[in-house]
């Protein structure tokens, strides 16, 4: 008995004093991401820790604590989470790793508001074989998540969006479309000069123009303006609203197979490269593109609304309807889109965050 206690002693004293030859961590690597990078609010997704032990030796303790943001919620009932400063949760637990083995942790969570939420960092610390030392060291891992604006409820704006849409279409067979030419009929007086076909009015002594068929495509501008008034400051519960009305429009003119573009004064976090304009089109990726960029926006406008109506004249060619989603009235705004639409045609309807529902 007294010959095994000293072997085993022996054992513990040689795995103690290899524990503690080196720096531990230096043959542990860590990763972190989340599951999904664009979710819904309430969505379940889930944090995806990765810990690879790169030795030949046992790492008989780890302790992590993960730095998360504090509006996140855990949905593992038996996960260890800690309040911190700064908004933000730590997420603790404890792993060992086997020689040349890999330790993969994977926790539910959901997201409950819009935003852009960053993991931050994690630390970690490395016991001795008898858990009597331990090293910290910070470990950090570029992962993001973008929550999107809620579906706006757009049941009283019903009846004028189906009316502005009925419009549209109208005018879709009002407008003709001069790439597609069906024909001739003669001159009235009311046709530019460049539509005679010289080559008809030769043969029937008559002037002709070219008959062009009615199939031009409609194209809609959305149109996101988070501004305030003389101050720039809007309250905040109404711009959270137009995020809102602003996906759920875009999403009525992708049921309706409308094409569209979409303009914003809204400022990105992160600095989403070119989402303040986006051009012409329609499916899933170029809605997709327009909610992560809803999702990422701030409260405050990136410049004046003067400003981004003077881009869009420069974006929008031709004749173009225009959707306005705005966080209040504004006398003084909305003369400034009557004269964009005055100079480019179509039609225009203006949507308020003040109407919208809760």
């Amino acid at each position: 008995m007294i010959t095994f206690l000293i072997i085993l002693l022996i054992i513990v004293l040689i795995f103690q004093i290899r524990s503690l030859r080196g720096r531990a961590l230096d043959s542990v690597s860590y990763s972190f991401k989340f599951s999904k990078h664009l979710v819904e609010p309430n969505e379940k997704f889930e944090l995806i820790s990765v810990i690879t032990n790169e030795s030949r030796l046992i790492v008989p303790f780890l302790k992590v604590e993960e730095s998360l943001p504090g509006q996140i919620n855990i949905l593992d009932e038996d996960a260890i989470i800690r309040p911190e400063g700064r908004g933000e949760i730590k997420h603790c637990y404890s792993a060992y790793l086997m020689p040349r083995s890999e330790f993969e942790r994977r926790v539910p969570v959901s997201l409950p508001k819009r935003g852009l939420y960053r993991y931050s960092n994690t630390m970690m610390v490395c016991g001795d074989f008898l858990g009597m030392y331990g090293e910290w060291e910070q470990f950090g891992s570029a992962a993001d998540v973008v929550v999107y604006p809620i579906p706006a409820n757009l049941d009283r704006f019903q009846i004028m969006l189906g009316g502005f849409f009925g419009e549209i279409s109208v005018r879709r067979f009002i407008m003709e479309d001069p790439i597609l030419n069906i024909g001739v009929r003669e001159y009235t007086g009311a046709e530019p000069f460049s539509q005679i076909s010289w080559k008809h009015s030769a043969k029937t002594a008559r002037l002709m123009v070219k008959q062009f068929d009615y199939t031009s495509e409609p194209v809609v501008s959305v149109l996101l303006d988070i501004s305030g008034g003389t101050s720039n400051i809007t309250d905040i519960k109404l711009v959270e609203k137009c995020f809102s009305l602003a996906r759920s429009v875009c999403e009525a003119l992708e049921s309706k197979k409308i094409q569209y573009d979409f303009i914003s004064n809204a400022a990105t976090a992160n600095a989403l490269s070119g989402w303040s304009y986006k051009s012409e089109g329609l499916g899933n990726t170029h809605l997709l593109s327009i909610l992560e960029g809803l999702g990422r926006a701030s409260h405050k406008p990136r410049e004046s609304f003067a400003v981004t109506v003077e881009k869009m004249k420069k974006h929008i060619e031709g004749n173009r309807s225009l959707i306005c989603i705005m966080p209040e009235r504004n006398a003084k705004k909305q003369q400034l889109v009557h004269r964009f639409t005055e100079l480019k045609g179509g039609s225009i309807l203006f949507i308020f965050g003040e109407d919208a529902n809760e």
